[in-house]
């Protein structure tokens, strides 16, 4: 079933028209440079950022930039989660998710997941892969790392965000799926395709819906988590690549432009030139993290 089928207007334009809502002033700051910045987590005053240049995590000080320590990992690693002491990190090349402690940076264990682990999120007791080769999203219990059945996914699995007690995937075919896995209160999973725009990448839940970057399109879709409708579409232009709400804020990340913008509540918002390719944006507080390539950088950006 395709829930949203009709397409949803345009309802303005980050580059014109009518303002609506008062123009955030992004102000960026550097945390740390590196050769390059696939993704970043942060929790008790330390962060972590994986750089697939050189195959390491590094865990750094963010007030002083200084690198705390690093470990190397066998394969490319190209997402990221912290989650109640748990540090998870998908590598791409081996079809594997690592479990590192965040301490130490030992190694844990590895676990093997379908071909080509893209995202990560944290919904219940599990840690959920998707793998955009295969299609599939999979479950890893966080306690025992037991990995479940993997569960595919039609529209495509590009990367996942947890929210309103579900999973939402973007696809490879201009889907967003809404997806609540089977657990002791829903005896079957829950798979419902929602059309958004062309070339969905980024998502990210908050400021009470469900928002999607449509890259090739150059689009942002806000969908309605409980009628699984989109009620609006915002045209940003460009590249609209990753994502993060945070403060109240929707944030894109324009990887062509290089530039961050929070075209939510503020349409007339300006662009934020961040000097790197934004490959993935992290909430902290009321501030946004970008993890860049391009060079490689871990921003702050504060102002939304």
């Amino acid at each position: 079933m395709l829930a949203g089928a009709a397409a949803a207007p345009l309802l303005f334009s980050t580059s014109g028209g009518t303002p609506q809502g008062s123009a955030p002033v992004l102000v960026k700051r550097t945390l740390l440079r590196l050769p390059a910045a696939s993704a970043v987590a942060q929790g008790g005053g330390v962060a972590y950022v994986t750089d697939d240049l050189r195959d390491l995590l590094l865990r750094f000080d963010p007030a002083t930039g200084r690198v705390q320590g690093s470990v190397h990992l066998a394969g490319r690693p190209t997402a990221m989660v912290l989650d109640a002491g748990r540090l998870w990190v998908a590598d791409m090349v081996d079809n594997q998710v690592v479990e590192v402690d965040p301490r130490t940076l030992h190694v844990v264990r590895s676990v093997t997941v379908p071909t080509g682990p893209s995202s990560l999120a944290v919904l219940g007791a599990n840690v959920w892969v998707t793998s955009v080769i295969a299609n599939e999203i999979t479950s890893i219990d966080v306690r025992s790392g037991a990995v479940g059945t993997p569960v595919e996914v039609p529209g495509g699995a590009v990367r996942v965000a947890a929210g309103f007690g579900a999973l939402w995937i973007s696809g490879t075919s201009d889907m967003l799926t809404f997806f609540v896995p089977a657990s002791a209160q829903v005896r079957a999973p829950r798979l419902e395709g929602i059309t958004v725009g062309n070339g969905p990448i980024g998502v990210a839940t908050g400021a009470g819906s469900v928002w999607v970057a449509n890259a090739q399109g150059g689009t942002l879709s806000q969908v309605d988590p409980h009628s699984l409708r989109v009620l609006r579409t915002l045209r940003v232009g460009g590249d609209p690549l990753s994502l993060a709400v945070a403060g109240g804020h929707v944030y894109v990340g324009d990887g062509q432009a290089q530039t961050l913008r929070s075209p939510y509540p503020a349409p007339a918002s300006k662009a934020l030139g961040v000097g790197t390719t934004p490959r993935a944006l992290l909430p902290v507080g009321g501030a946004v993290w970008v993890a860049g390539a391009n060079p490689g950088r871990v921003l702050s950006v504060s102002g939304g």
